[in-house]
């Protein structure tokens, strides 16, 4: 950042009241965490002794309450699925490399023939097509009729 009249860097001081506790940092860490704000609040080392009421009452309060702890648990969750997806790109490049791979370097035109098949469907090439016939004008008399035709059929009956 800088300053726009002068050009010169922007400097920010922070305060020690900017900053988290060392208990509210572990509330925090525990509610990105997943944890029932109540679990994270006693894991934090908050009122060890406390009511399950009152450690209740005064988790819902610290996440409530102070715009600080909703920050830093919102920018914990930020990072946290910003590295999720950082990972499932990683995979999904080093797949469709390896994939590549196959498909250039197999031994088995099978192989090549199943990575290329693998390929295709990451760019959507080869869907399956699944027609749905509509019974909606059946009464349940027809609708069992059908059934028992289609099951007898099925398991080689005549």
């Amino acid at each position: 950042m800088t300053d726009k009249e002068t050009d010169k860097p922007y400097l920010r001081v922070v305060k020690d009241t900017d900053r988290l506790t060392a208990k509210q940092e572990a509330f925090c860490q525990g509610v990105a965490d997943g944890k029932m704000l109540v679990d994270a609040y006693r894991d934090a080392g908050y009122m060890p002794n406390g009511s399950a009421k009152t450690q209740w009452e005064a988790a819902s309060r610290l996440m409530s309450g102070n715009s600080k702890v909703m920050a830093r648990v919102k920018a914990i969750q930020d990072d946290k699925e910003q590295s999720r997806r950082v990972i499932a790109q990683r995979r999904e490049e080093y797949v469709l490399k390896r994939l590549q791979e196959e498909a250039e370097q197999a031994e088995t035109d099978g192989s090549r023939v199943r990575a290329l098949e693998l390929l295709g469907k990451t760019v959507g090439l080869f869907t399956d097509k699944v027609e749905i016939e509509q019974d909606n004008d059946k009464t349940a008399a027809e609708l069992e009729a059908d059934l028992e035709r289609r099951l007898t059929a099925l398991l080689g009956r005549d």
